[in-house]
């Protein structure tokens, strides 16, 4: 009987302590739409997009895919949505799938228009509950700039 009293307190006690614990504190976040305007956005492609924390490397990434055949021109596909950790700083850059060497691209700020010659990344710094946009094109400074090593802190240039 002492046995059964023993296992029924300590059962009673977990049960109480189970009760009294908090649920685990969620962690902020903030959105990030990423739009694009490469090769006037129809000629067939993909691209694996990454948003990546500059100071911890946490390295989230989305598929991106705009296609057209036979000469089809599609209206661009639609953005990306990016729920990200907040606060923290991130770069955003992405690898066509199919020649990820050759071609990559890195949001450098860059607006629509004629070439620019920016090409280290633009940072962007969130905030809880902040929404936020970031564009790419396929102008030459975006074509260049160094992309980072994924899950790693950021080490190549960039800027806020």
């Amino acid at each position: 009987m002492r046995d059964r009293s023993l296992w029924v307190g300590m059962a009673g006690a977990m049960l109480l302590a189970a009760a009294c614990a908090r649920a685990p504190t969620p962690q902020p976040t903030a959105s990030v739409t990423v739009t694009f305007e490469l090769a006037l956005g129809g000629s067939g492609f993909s691209l694996t997009v990454y948003a990546q924390e500059v100071t911890t490397g946490k390295t989230i990434s989305q598929l991106y895919s705009s296609g057209a055949h036979g000469g089809v021109v599609l209206p661009t596909s639609a953005p990306l949505l990016f729920t990200l950790d907040a606060p923290g700083t991130y770069v955003f850059y992405s690898n066509m799938i199919n020649a990820p060497e050759d071609y990559h691209f890195g949001a450098t700020g860059c607006p629509p228009g004629p070439d620019c010659t920016q090409t280290d990344l633009k940072a962007l710094d969130v905030v809880p509950g902040g929404t936020y946009e970031v564009y790419f094109s396929d102008r030459s400074g975006e074509r260049h700039a160094p992309v980072p090593t994924p899950h790693a802190p950021v080490s190549g240039p960039w800027q806020r």
